[in-house]
């Protein structure tokens, strides 16, 4: 265990706060604590816990602490749930706070209720990093208080599994106040969602949400509930065996928000489906304020000889609305929907590239008004996780999740 001295300055009861202790444990089979599960009993709040590479099975844990980081080191450690769970929740349940984990491998997560996470997050702010979800019944579990944040970057989530009677998705947030999701890529998943969201505010940029082939997904977005949804700089793709023609669906179950706005810009979704799906699902959309703008939409009714270059608004075209009492407050500009295969877009590593000489000029937007989002893009998707910087604003140059 190496320790390192942290000064926390401040006052306390008239008084100077002494020097608190924050100690760095690792864990390996060569090292003092030899499992996660000791480590998880052994650190306190501030502390780093660095696990060494290696697969570890069946070494759950509960961590409670705050502002504790959880990292692999020499590599990626792989913990296997080899039947075992936390609490019946998962590999790892975390209820503390601004909570850090980066760099670690989460697979075959099962419990007799069906929901087996990677990880239950159930308190405070936490931050994934640079991880991997695979084989679960959910890749991530969250509670149901708005007091709960969720922050995911250049992490993987794929192969769900068939946990009926319950869905299997691969990210699964409650009702909690807010959900950022950026630099990542979720793909196959099995009868459920690659992101279901039912957070106050949801912050989805830079992303790969594409099923791939044998993917069985079915929504690879959903809102079901509302609230503040951002879509910015996504390359969307359903697969050819998708459990449903729908790929971004919003208030499915009702709006439980009195904020209900929607915002898609700079996504490229693809439609891979035989018989052409739905791009949008829209509920109640009178009462829903909608922005879609700058989207390159390739497939879909495209390929029923929709008209190169429009966005089509028919029932398989870009947005299918359900229980509709009027348009409500909607933004559609520099959106394309073209056919798939068409010469000017370009197929390669499975994202849909415009060139410099073929390509779809986006729609110069205006400086955010107060409150708004910026829908113009910063950042692009690098595959096979992260993003890379566009550089300034102004520099946007084309329609879709890409720039030539």
């Amino acid at each position: 265990m190496i320790k390192v001295l942290m000064l926390f300055c401040g006052v306390l009861l008239g008084g100077i706060v002494p020097l608190v202790e924050a100690a760095t444990l690792r864990v390996g089979p060569a090292e003092r604590i030899r499992s996660v599960a000791q480590a998880a009993r052994l650190a306190r709040d501030g502390d780093t816990v660095e696990i060494t590479a290696g697969t570890y099975v069946g070494d759950v844990a509960v961590w409670s602490q705050k502002r504790l980081t959880i990292r692999g080191v020499g590599g990626r450690p792989r913990l296997l749930a080899g039947g075992r769970s936390a609490e019946g929740k998962g590999i790892w349940v975390i209820r503390g706070d601004e909570v850090t984990v980066d760099n670690i491998t989460f697979e075959g997560a099962r419990v007799p209720a069906r929901n087996g996470a990677g990880i239950r997050h159930e308190a405070g702010f936490l931050w994934i990093r640079n991880c991997r979800f695979r084989d679960n019944e959910t890749g991530i579990l969250t509670g149901n208080e708005l007091s709960l944040s969720l922050r995911v970057e250049d992490s993987e989530f794929s192969h769900g599994v068939d946990a009926s009677p319950r869905i299997s998705h691969l990210l699964y947030a409650g009702r909690i106040g807010r959900l950022e999701v950026r630099g990542s890529t979720f793909h196959h998943a099995v009868v459920g969602h690659l992101i279901k969201s039912r957070a106050q505010l949801s912050i989805v940029e830079y992303n790969s949400l594409f099923d791939g082939e044998g993917g069985r997904g079915s929504y690879e977005l959903e809102f079901p509930e509302g609230g503040v949804a951002v879509v910015l700089g996504n390359l969307i793709g359903q697969s050819p065996g998708t459990e449903n023609p729908r790929m971004l669906a919003y208030g499915a179950e009702g709006l439980i928000y009195p904020d209900n706005r929607l915002y898609v810009a700079s996504n490229t979704f693809v439609d891979n489906l035989p018989s052409g799906g739905e791009f949008i699902a829209l509920w109640s959309p009178e009462k829903v304020k909608l922005q879609v703008v700058n989207n390159l939409f390739v497939g879909g009714c495209a390929q029923r000889a929709c008209p190169e270059g429009l966005v089509s608004h028919g029932r398989r075209g870009v947005f299918q609305e359900e229980r509709s009492g009027g348009r409500g407050d909607r933004e559609e500009e520099g959106n394309v929907l073209v056919p798939e295969g068409a010469a000017r877009v370009v197929l390669a590593d499975q994202h849909y590239r415009p060139s410099m000489a073929h390509r779809w000029p986006a729609k110069p937007l205006p400086e955010p008004a107060e409150g708004e989002p910026d829908l113009v893009p910063r950042r692009q998707y690098r595959a096979p996780v992260g993003s890379r910087s566009l550089g300034r604003r102004s520099e946007l140059r084309a329609a879709g999740a890409f720039q030539p």
